[in-house]
């Protein structure tokens, strides 16, 4: 059995952290600590005077513990790491909620994981599983959606096994997306006058919040952040909405979707906060408004780009107000907007029954060819 000294840095790599340890081959070792520390470069007398007395110390210590053993008076026990499987340290060790249910996925793509212990989770072999998974996903066997979520939650167990030193963490993409674009749903006039004619009060916020977004151009999760204080009369009667860096100004019209005034603190929209139950309110507001098409929040957003691209040929301004990084990004959600096509004298998004709607302040863009809200909008 070697007696060495075995060093570790703290976090700042300022000193080190002073441990003993038994060591009998590359497999079977034991540390202890010596509850001593060094300076890891000392460069003031007292730093060094601190170093050369804790030598003396720990010097002593290992010459002791070695004469100890030699004459039998300590015995150091070092037992073989019992190796573990894979399953048992997944779900004693990671804190997703769900953990049960992410393993029998997992096995159920790749019975041969409970067979392994943690040991032999390596990146190769997750890799593997990973490309099962993805065939199995354009084969429809499995939903895409399904797989994702849970190899998400895979990886997060994968570092929390990390922290306690039971394997390496491997780097490890996502689940590619094998499935077809969704068909971007555009509501007509009607459909939208559809969802305005519903009574129910259980449903007249998300309602409310979805015509605002189809006219406004401003995403449900959004508008669920507003409050009242984010919106102020204008002198002229039409209503200024502070949006994040931008200044939006709001018609009569447009100003009655949102209700009665409230306190300056209270939300515009009182949605839920929870996504899965504003899905569900959405979805029941979607099947009493009598429309048979798989419409989801986001075609407000849809929504809004077709009739300001109707209204403007101006794929500049619709890539601005909906915060892409570039045109591209536009002409791939949009591959009916051109760049080289667009009017910018008429007033945008006016709607006969609804809308009234202009933009303040702000540029468009920081690169290639800009317009500004106040030139081209007003």
């Amino acid at each position: 059995m070697q007696i060495q000294l075995w060093r570790r840095k703290n976090k700042e790599e300022t000193k080190h952290n002073l441990y003993i340890r038994y060591r009998v081959n590359q497999n079977r070792a034991k540390v202890e600590t010596l509850k001593l520390w060094e300076w890891v470069n000392p460069t003031e007398e007292v730093q060094i005077r601190h170093n050369k007395s804790v030598k003396k110390a720990y010097e002593e210590i290992l010459r002791r513990t070695k004469d100890d053993i030699e004459n039998n008076r300590i015995n150091i026990n070092i037992k073989n790491k019992k190796k573990s499987t894979f399953k048992d340290d997944f779900i004693k060790y990671s804190k997703i909620d769900n953990k049960e249910a992410i393993y029998k996925f997992i096995k159920s793509q790749y019975d041969d994981i409970d067979s392994r212990n943690t040991s032999e989770i390596n990146r190769d072999y997750l890799l593997s599983i990973k490309e099962k998974i993805e065939t199995n996903i354009s084969e429809k066997k499995i939903k895409n959606a399904t797989a994702s979520k849970y190899w998400s939650d895979l990886k997060k167990g994968l570092r929390e096994l990390n922290e306690q030193k039971l394997c390496d963490y491997p780097n490890l993409g996502s689940i590619k997306n094998s499935k077809e674009k969704r068909h971007q749903v555009v509501l007509s006039k009607n459909e939208l006058n559809k969802i305005n004619n519903i009574k129910s009060k259980k449903l007249i916020e998300i309602k409310n919040a979805f015509l605002f977004a189809s006219i406004c151009g401003i995403k449900i999760r959004e508008l669920s952040k507003m409050r009242w204080s984010d919106i102020k009369k204008e002198k002229g009667g039409d209503y200024a909405l502070n949006y994040k860096k931008k200044q939006i100004l709001v018609s009569k019209e447009i100003r009655k979707i949102m209700g009665k005034r409230k306190s300056e603190k209270k939300l515009i929209f009182n949605l839920p906060t929870n996504k899965s139950t504003t899905s569900k309110i959405f979805n029941k507001m979607i099947k009493e408004s009598g429309l048979n098409k798989k419409i989801r929040m986001g075609d407000a957003i849809h929504t809004f780009a077709r009739n300001l691209y109707k209204e403007t040929k101006n794929i500049y301004l619709i890539s601005s107000y909906l915060e892409h990084k570039s045109i591209e990004i536009t002409k791939s959600k949009y591959n009916y907007m051109e760049e080289d096509t667009y009017l910018i004298e008429n007033n945008l998004l006016r709607d006969n029954s609804l809308t009234r709607h202009k933009f303040k302040r702000g540029k468009l863009f920081k690169k290639g060819r800009l317009l500004s809200y106040k030139q081209d909008t007003l």
